[in-house]
């Protein structure tokens, strides 16, 4: 037993996954075929047996479905007959890529180019807009039945899945805790306008800090990505500052908790659009420029180009 004078919560949402089914409901289905399916992005290269010579699906159109599909082409390379489908539930694919040269991160803006070369070179084989209503086992193997181009489908003989649809808070420990969320995003409720991704992207986030995440339990703070619930438009930057922030506050420095300095570039891809209860960005759009620091309310600036995206 500890007593503390307050609390953090900054344990993320890594290992709460979303459901790869559309409308972000889990069913038995899904459950049973756990052990074919991997959320989040595979080590393929440890996981190579698994992987190699295989009918493969990665579900998801954010940074981490693109990492996966980087990996798993790499793997096809030296694999030749492992087939790669990827789902996801954009217009177009092209939507995913990004800002590409033009993106503020130049790390990210590269994920773009890569994998849109891997799909102009069909390496990769691009369902979308798809819509996942159901999975199911069939001889061995795997059959996803969903809505693509608003016809129904089912994708049959796959015997891996990958599923990069988000993550989402895991509260269920905190049931003894006054909190405040939004019912929607599930983020910290204040932060919900804010953060909302049908409307902002991660670079147009106004700067907050201890206020805005105040819980009605005393000196209790959720911060980091589980303080943006579902939305997909977290940086780890703004996190930073988040922290530091709520730091200032609880040891007493008031003004430097309310001198909250944030900057973003507005180049990306993290918007994404909750008509659906699933998490997977939706729709091309502006991100973030870096900044933040844990020593003081002086942001710390990255070189960034400051061209709008055109993804």
């Amino acid at each position: 037993m500890f007593e503390v004078k307050a609390v953090i919560d900054s344990s993320g949402t890594w290992e709460n996954p979303n459901p790869m089914l559309s409308n972000g409901i889990w069913t038995n289905a899904e459950r049973t075929l756990k052990d074919h399916i991997y959320y989040g992005i595979p080590n393929v290269k440890e996981l190579e047996e698994r992987y190699r010579n295989k009918s493969v699906m990665v579900i998801g159109s954010g940074h981490s479905a693109i990492n996966a599909l980087l990996d798993l082409v790499e793997l096809k390379e030296k694999y030749p007959d492992t087939v790669i489908r990827w789902v996801l539930r954009k217009k177009h694919v092209r939507e995913a890529y990004g800002g590409q040269e033009n993106d503020g991160l130049q790390a990210r803006g590269e994920l773009g180019i890569r994998i849109q070369r891997l799909v102009d070179s069909e390496q990769i084989e691009v369902l979308t807009p798809f819509y996942i209503s159901g999975v199911r086992e069939v001889k061995g193997k795997i059959s996803v039945l969903g809505d693509l181009n608003g016809e129904e489908e089912t994708i049959g003989e796959i015997d891996e899945i990958v599923v990069s649809t988000g993550f989402r808070p895991d509260i269920s420990y905190l049931n003894e805790i006054r909190l405040s969320l939004d019912s929607a995003v599930e983020s910290v409720d204040t932060l919900a306008p804010l953060i909302d991704p049908n409307i902002h992207s991660c670079g147009t986030v106004k700067p907050h800090g201890e206020e805005e995440l105040r819980q009605p339990e005393k000196n209790f703070y959720i911060v980091g990505m589980k303080s943006y619930g579902r939305a997909p438009t977290f940086l780890l930057a703004t996190g930073y500052e988040q922290v530091r922030s709520v730091v200032a506050y609880l040891t007493g420095d008031f003004q430097g908790a309310k001198e909250v300095q944030l900057e973003l570039p507005e180049t990306g891809v993290c918007k994404t659009n909750f008509s659906s209860s699933c998490c997977e960005t939706e729709t091309s759009a502006e991100e973030t420029k870096a900044s933040s620091c844990c020593g003081g309310p002086v942001p710390v600036k990255l070189e960034i180009k400051k061209n709008s995206c055109c993804g």
